[in-house]
Parts: structure tokens; sequence; C-alpha cells
């Protein structure tokens, strides 16, 4: 309370206007105990507005903040789109000011740290380096071609483009129609098998490929939501 005094921003919440001062009925709220309130409760709790709610009636220190009053929820909800958000710039620059002052900070270099943290992590979210996967998958493709006659180099894992490559030239020797016919009762050569098997680990292979891409090479997992921000995802015990 005392910083936001000192910074001043409470100047900036009061001054604004969403009711006519004519209008008779219940006295609202403070809004500038509301403001205090509302960034604690982000600072420190999960900020829904419900556990805002409940933390005015049970938490003392918001009790403390709000000097007794306890606000619902959507009362809430409207200050923040009210007051907060069309003014958050002047808000947070005013409180960004105050606290380079008060702590002797220097703006003169920034530090971008560059790690992105995905909110609500979930481990249906996000996707793992499939590096494993890949090997695997490389071990299986080049038995598969020593079964077609080709000699892959063993020291190095076969790119997509390659085996790409490999494919059109085996099906321009054995004659192999594309697409292959899949009705049933349809029986198809070893070749046109191979090719189909072959055809397969090609999409997984592109699959793996675009994920190794995305993850580069400091990192080991990606958010399907945002391919920026690395997972960390902790773990919850149940306690029965």
């Amino acid at each position: 309370m005392e910083f936001l005094e000192k910074s001043g921003v409470g100047k900036i919440v009061e001054s604004v206007k969403t009711k006519d001062k004519q209008c008779k009925g219940r006295k609202g709220y403070n809004p500038y105990n509301l403001f205090a309130m509302i960034i604690y409760c982000f600072a420190k709790f999960k900020a829904s507005l419900r556990d805002i709610e409940d933390k005015c009636i049970f938490d003392l220190r918001v009790l403390y903040i709000m000097e007794g009053n306890i606000p619902d929820h959507s009362v809430i909800g409207d200050f923040i789109n009210e007051y907060i958000i069309p003014y958050q710039y002047e808000i947070f620059t005013t409180i960004t000011k105050q606290i380079i002052k008060d702590f002797n900070l220097t703006i003169e270099d920034i530090f971008v740290d560059g790690t992105k943290l995905e909110a609500n992590a979930d481990k249906y979210k996000f996707v793992w380096k499939p590096t494993k996967y890949h090997t695997r998958l490389d071990i299986k493709i080049k038995e598969l071609l020593k079964e077609m006659g080709y000699v892959p180099n063993s020291n190095k894992l076969i790119k997509a483009e390659e085996l790409n490559k490999l494919l059109k030239d085996y099906a321009s020797i054995n004659q192999i129609e594309i697409p292959i016919p899949t009705s049933r009762g349809k029986r198809l050569s070893k070749e046109q098998k191979n090719y189909k098997l072959a055809y397969q680990y090609l999409t997984k292979l592109l699959e793996y490929e675009e994920k190794e891409r995305i993850c580069g090479k400091n990192r080991n997992s990606y958010y399907k939501t945002d391919k920026d921000a690395t997972a960390m995802v902790l773990k919850k015990r149940l306690l029965f």
C-alpha cells in the first residue's frame, strides 16, 4: 500500500469515472483499495475471480487491504475491465518507474532471457523431441532399403529428402503405379508392399524432422499452442 501511494497510481485509478455522480444507490467500493487488492492477489495466488472473492472473505491480509469490505467476483471483473485494462499502460508504467526509483535500477542494459512458460501446463499440450523414436525409425528404414536393393549410409541418419528420391527411383525401376490400389481382394507384389511401407516411414520421418526443427538444438520439447514455449509440467501427487 505504501509503495502504491508513493507511485501515484491511485490518482490514475481514482480519476476513472464509470458511473454518473447523480446515480443514487449503495456507495461503491474504494477503487484504490480494489486495485491494490487485485494486484496483491495476482502476485500471491491463482488469480481467478472466484479465488479472489474467497480471499476477500478468508485471507486476513486481503481483508486488511479492503478494510473489511467483501466485493463480489462480478464487481472485481467489472473493475478490471473498466479501470485497469483501458489504462493498463499508464498504470503499470507509473509502477515500473517507482520500482526503478526505489531500488536504484539502471535501465540502460536490457537482459532478454528468452524463456517462455505456458499457462495451465498440461501433459497433452506439449511435444517431446523425438530423438529416440527417430533413431529407431532410421534402423527400420535402412533395413527396408537393404531389402529393396539399396545400400544406405550406416554412419548418419537418413533424411526425408533422400528417402523420397530413393522411393521415386524405386517406383520408376519396378514400374509401380502411384497411387497403389488398396481395394480388398487385390494382391500386392513384393515391390508394391515395400514401397507402401517405405512411404509410411517417409511420412513419419517428415513428422519427426519437423518436430526436431521446431525444438532446435537447445530444447527437448515445445507446446502445441505456443511453439516458442518450453514444456515444464509439474507432477501432481495424489494423497489418499
